[in-house]
């Protein structure tokens, strides 16, 4: 069996209908293991660029039902769970992101976004968490 397979799959799957995560095969529309990889993914290892298609190994059960597999572990790394993404927004310098804040605080995210200012400003400074 070739290892085309974990090379494809060192990397998450770009395509948004999928969205696979690293280690974890590609899925479809109906939330089954796709039958092949996703162009987009596959072309996203240099050995691999070229090819028409890329199969799914029998292993990971083409056409059964998606689950998420385990994230694949780093060697000697412990693994440290997902990271949740924030981002709060005020068009106004007298509005509160307050209630943004604990709502996003509320849902877990680990990590937030804020700005104070105007859809129609047309520069924007880098993000910075508060």
């Amino acid at each position: 069996m070739s290892d085309d397979f974990k090379r494809v799959e060192s990397h998450d799957c770009p395509m948004s209908t999928c969205a696979a995560p690293a280690g974890s095969p590609c899925r479809t529309g109906k939330n089954k293991v796709a039958i092949q990889y996703h162009t987009a993914r596959f072309r996203l290892v240099p050995q691999l660029a070229k090819a028409l298609s890329v199969p799914t190994p029998a292993v990971r059960k083409p056409g059964s039902v998606w689950i998420e597999l385990p994230w694949p572990v780093s060697a000697g790394a412990e693994p440290v769970g997902h990271v949740r993404l924030g981002y709060a927004r005020a068009s106004t310098a007298r509005q509160s992101l307050d209630a943004q804040l604990d709502s996003l605080t509320e849902a877990g995210v680990t990590r937030v976004f804020s700005e104070k200012i105007s859809t129609r400003a047309t520069r924007r400074p880098s993000w910075r968490p508060p």
